[in-house]
């Protein structure tokens, strides 16, 4: 067990020397990160434009005012944003089994998935994080009635972990597939920028087994928009109890674990490119 601790410590050293290197390279072109990461805050200050169209025409969604619909559009997309930032390189490994080198990543004395995971760090990322924050505020201003308490910050923090962590897995899920087929792109894209635009807007607007998926399946509303449903005080979906929101931690580890287990799986699959 010391061992095993030891080891993660290791990878974990190791994970934040690689983030820091491609941290290091990035801002030395401070002129062209400041421009990428503004311009991507652009691209997805469009995507959020798409609620205040929604709501110049019409003053509720199913009981949601458009303060509501822009905390839960905020909380998401930052959310989103901060799973971008470190699964990016889950993301692109389509590319790595394609061009033959994840055999010279299983050479290396450090794990497959760190190694992966740190293969791609973009900064860009920050521009759709900064756009979350600042739709938060907004959101605030507009919900001026929003009582504040210990419980519902603790809830935002754990909404805001878990639903990374269930993006990251769903990311980790994708790449494992490649193993198989290098074609996952947009079968992981159905639940990473599908799921993101799905949680967006309120759940109750799915049906009953559309809401189940991604409270059961892939667990996304467990991890964004039960914990803002307990932040707004608006029922939770499928009648469950408002506490069932402080579950979202647990059902991002699982949901993690079970991914996890997939990619070991994977990886012990895997055959040479050259095999």
């Amino acid at each position: 067990m010391i061992t095993g601790i030891t080891g993660i410590i290791s990878d974990l050293s190791l994970y934040r020397r690689l983030i820091g290197m491609q941290l290091r390279t990035q801002v030395q072109y401070k002129v062209n990160l400041a421009v990428d990461i503004f311009t991507y805050f652009l691209v997805t200050m469009l995507e959020y434009m798409v609620i205040f169209l929604y709501f110049n025409t019409f003053q509720t969604l199913l009981g949601w005012h458009v303060g509501e619909v822009a905390l839960l559009g905020a909380v998401v997309s930052f959310t989103f944003g901060l799973a971008e930032l470190f699964g990016s390189g889950l993301d692109s490994f389509s590319e790595i089994i394609r061009r033959g080198e994840f055999d010279r990543i299983l050479l290396r004395p450090v794990g497959a998935l760190m190694q992966v995971a740190s293969n791609e760090f973009r900064m860009r990322r920050l521009g759709r994080m900064t756009q979350g924050l600042l739709m938060f505020l907004f959101a605030l201003h507009l919900l001026p009635a929003l009582h504040w308490t210990f419980a519902k910050l603790l809830m935002l923090v754990f909404g805001i972990a878990s639903g990374a962590t269930i993006f990251v897995a769903v990311l980790l899920l994708g790449a494992t597939l490649c193993f198989w087929t290098v074609e996952t792109t947009e079968l992981a894209n159905i639940l990473t920028y599908g799921g993101r635009e799905v949680m967006s807007w309120p759940l109750s607007v799915y049906n009953r087994a559309f809401q189940s998926i991604f409270l059961f399946v892939v667990p996304l509303a467990f991890g964004l928009y039960m914990p803002v449903c307990y932040l707004l005080g608006r029922p939770q979906p499928l009648g469950l109890p408002d506490a069932a929101a402080f579950l979202s931690p647990l059902a991002a580890a699982l949901f993690a674990a079970v991914a996890y287990v997939f990619w070991r799986f994977g990886v012990r699959r895997y055959q040479s490119a050259g095999g």
